[in-house]
């Protein structure tokens, strides 16, 4: 039980908010991903600041201003069910996060003038929101558990000693005291859960993002691209409990902790466009983020927090884009995309204990088609499957990183010249997975749709 606990204690701050793709990387970063998820090869919208960067050079000339926001519903959720020979077994049950995310925007801005682009984006690269267990969640009920139930099957057992005694039993007896402590654990177990599972968890983390970056056509047929990525996180978490025993503990009925850190990394693309077809490829240097604590609150922090080091990494790996398109008809256009992510090569640190999280390398591919039905409508329709590297015993009990496939569609609408307004949705099929939790089975589960709208404007010139 106490190696559940410490291994629960390890994974209570842990934060990553994943859709497809990347153990923390976002692919979702705005309307256009969600109407196709196959983006590799975009070369018309002011989106391709965020996928291909080589595509801004073959933009009509002009100035694109973009924007727009998603809205995500969720349900992530970890299922624990230990046998009832294990005391922590008082804490099984499904716990789970539904919050609504809101506010996820994005924003783009391409100036085109002749062969050369140049170009600003912002979005969320990684986290991307918030997550609210009103119930509590299994790692965190099995801590405060272990927190509780000492004193309170002590407690129990000091009081049922006393009233055998009281009724003439002795008390000095090991059979006796075996009894009382049988009653005592019956007595408290229920109880010690009961109070652990009264808690809440919420969690905040977000890595926001700017792209500044240049385009030029060396050929008529070939673009080479190069931007920098600002990076800036954030995260914060917080363990709400009123119950007395936790309050006189912890000296307040919160513990948690707020983080950041900074950094830059690069982008490089290339495009290649025919008649009919063209394709691309996109490098994403690796982003080394090192968060610092600060900002603890609660006396029981310092305890949960084993890390000795004032600060742990969440890099955003290495990622390759490669992209491929061709136009079958003159309005309808195919494309397919891959994305691999190096995440061997990043470290991801446990934030409490410091330890790196072995991740595998990831991938996911994309298939998609956008068809236009006259110069003001037109449609498209993706779909990709995303492969993340987990182990067994790696992975985030909170936010579940895995498997997933998902179908995305929407519309584009020009209701004036040179205004485009964008509706998609999206739905995320996610395999659930079985993590192993020091030897014990936890099933991670989650759901995923979105929705988003967007906004372009384009001063010609």
């Amino acid at each position: 039980m106490k190696k559940l606990i410490a291994n629960a204690s390890m994974a209570i701050l842990a934060t990553t908010m994943i859709f497809a793709g990347g153990v923390d990387n976002k692919t979702n970063l705005n309307a256009g991903y969600e109407r196709n998820a196959s983006r590799n090869t975009e070369s018309k919208r002011p989106e391709a600041v965020f996928y291909n960067i080589g595509g801004t050079a073959f933009m009509d000339d002009g100035l694109y201003i973009g924007g727009g926001n998603q809205f995500v519903f969720k349900n992530y959720a970890s299922e624990i069910d230990l046998p009832s020979s294990n005391p922590v077994s008082a804490v099984n049950g499904k716990y789970a996060d539904e919050k609504v995310v809101t506010l996820y925007p994005d924003a783009e801005v391409v100036y085109k003038k002749g062969n050369s682009a140049i170009f600003f984006g912002f979005g969320v690269f990684g986290g991307g929101g918030s997550l609210e267990y009103k119930d509590g969640t299994a790692p965190t009920a099995a801590l405060l558990f272990g927190n509780y139930a000492p004193a309170v099957i002590a407690n129990a057992y000091s009081q049922i000693l006393t009233g055998m005694g009281a009724a003439g039993a002795d008390i000095s007896n090991p059979a006796v005291q075996a009894q009382a402590m049988t009653q005592a654990q019956a007595k408290g177990i229920p109880l010690a859960a009961s109070m652990a599972k009264n808690h809440k968890v919420d969690i905040y983390s977000v890595q926001l993002g700017e792209i500044i970056g240049i385009s030029t056509q060396v050929t008529s047929n070939f673009s080479l691209a190069a931007a920098v990525r600002f990076m800036h996180g954030s995260q914060e978490v917080t363990l709400t409990s009123n119950e007395a025993a936790f309050i006189a503990a912890n000296g307040g009925n919160k513990v948690g902790y707020e983080a950041d850190g900074y950094s830059v990394g690069g982008m490089f693309g290339a495009h290649y466009k025919a008649d009919k077809w063209d394709a691309s490829i996109q490098y994403q240097s690796i982003t080394r983020i090192n968060y610092e604590y600060h900002d603890k609150t609660g006396n029981m922090v310092n305890t949960i927090i084993t890390n000795k080091a004032d600060a742990f990494h969440n890099d955003l790996p290495a990622v390759l884009n490669v992209g491929f398109g061709y136009n079958v008809l003159d309005n309808l256009y195919v494309s397919t995309s891959c994305n691999y992510y190096f995440n061997r090569f990043s470290t991801i640190d446990d934030p409490l204990s410091g330890e790196k999280k072995d991740f595998m390398n990831s991938w996911e591919l994309a298939l998609g088609a956008d068809y236009a039905f006259n110069e003001k409508l037109s449609t498209s329709l993706g779909l990709s499957y995303g492969y993340n590297g987990t182990h067994k015993d790696v992975n985030n009990i909170f936010q579940p990183v895995l498997n997933s496939f998902v179908i995305g569609g929407g519309v584009e609408y020009k209701p004036v010249e040179n205004l485009t307004l964008t509706g998609s949705a999206m739905y995320c099929n996610y395999f659930s997975q079985d993590y192993e939790m020091s030897g014990n089975t936890v099933e991670l589960s989650k759901r995923v749709v979105m929705a988003a709208l967007g906004v372009t404007y384009r001063l010609p010139f």
